[in-house]
């Protein structure tokens, strides 16, 4: 067995004996995740993360210790451990290595996740295959995280969920543009552990939607798109819907052309402890990471035609289907 897969099989058997433990002492077993988690650190970015874990977690009035609470109480625990230890092992740690090795032995830049957008009624644009083809030849890369934002039509994304479903080492975040999920789709969702579907808080029908997530104990994810620092003033209020929903994890969406940021909001927030809930900037936070795990801030979404949205200084191309991802990126990300 590779050394990196018999890496992950223990640190799976680890996370899924924290998370046991959690049920009968939440915040000692948290804490023992986090000094488990600083152990295996083996680079600046990990280090940091476990660090500001650790000093959270030393808080006993600490918002996080619900937001654990909540997810034992709706969550599958093997979906926590697979999505966790995808996005924080595959991701960060063994795909990070394989990103910078990469990068170096070919001389191009590669971005740590790939962002798409997806418009299942289209039939010239982006399609699952093409999804399908970027996530296999990604995690020959070391990319194991993806963002899929979908836009709100009448059909339905059964063959997405199934494709995702078949990358088991890799992390997904799907972000519905509605809060509706047919009952089909709910259960694809308890077999694909490695998705966290994500609802809008604008939508009405979120709420309801989450309350059925997490009877079938379905991790999810909330979000709402902004496109002016004045929006920040309106988190307080948002934050009723967010934390209605009983979500671990909350998303702030720049819109595209706005050129604020809400980053540093998110970045205090989480410091904070304000609110039992994650809350994350998508892009801002995005780049962020990826500047200490890759050394450049190029971060890659295609949108849901086959133009580049993001690097800024390839946005309008068309992404190359007929080219390896490795000469892809060659092309659009700037070596400089």
């Amino acid at each position: 067995m590779d050394t990196y897969l018999m890496k992950k099989a223990m640190i799976e058997n680890a996370v899924m004996r924290g998370i046991k433990d959690m049920e009968s002492d939440p915040e000692r077993s948290a804490r023992r995740l986090a000094d488990l988690g600083k152990q295996f650190s083996k680079n600046r970015f990990e280090d940091n993360i476990f660090t500001v874990i650790q000093e959270l977690l030393n808080n006993e009035n600490s918002a996080y210790y619900d937001m654990i609470h909540s997810l034992l109480r709706n969550g599958d625990r093997e979906a926590m451990k697979q999505f966790g230890v995808n996005f924080g092992y595959m991701s960060w740690v063994h795909g990070a290595n394989k990103v910078r090795k990469a990068q170096k032995d070919q001389g191009i830049k590669i971005p740590w996740t790939v962002m798409f957008r997806y418009d299942p009624s289209s039939e010239e644009g982006l399609t699952a295959v093409d999804i399908s083809r970027v996530v296999e030849q990604g995690q020959e890369l070391g990319i194991y995280a993806y963002f899929i934002r979908q836009k709100a039509t009448e059909a339905e994304s059964y063959e997405l969920l199934e494709v995702l479903e078949r990358f088991k080492d890799c992390a997904f975040i799907w972000m519905k543009e509605n809060g509706r999920l047919t009952a089909a789709q709910i259960q694809m969702l308890k077999v694909c552990k490695n998705v966290v579907v994500s609802l809008p808080t604008s939508d009405p029908e979120s709420l309801l939607t989450c309350s059925l997530l997490r009877d079938q104990k379905i991790v999810f994810a909330m979000h709402i798109g902004y496109d002016h620092v004045a929006d920040s003033g309106r988190i307080p209020y948002i934050m009723e819907s967010v934390l209605a929903s009983e979500t671990a994890l909350f998303f702030l969406v720049q819109m595209d052309d706005s050129t604020c940021s809400l980053r540093q909001l998110c970045y205090e927030s989480r410091l904070k402890q304000n609110y039992p809930c994650l809350i994350m900037d998508y892009y801002g936070d995005a780049v962020a990471i990826s500047r200490v795990l890759t050394g450049h801030e190029n971060v890659l979404e295609i949108g849901s035609d086959g133009r580049v949205l993001k690097p800024a200084c390839a946005a309008g191309k068309l992404f190359p289907r007929d080219v390896s991802l490795a000469d892809a990126f060659a092309s659009l990300l700037p070596v400089r």
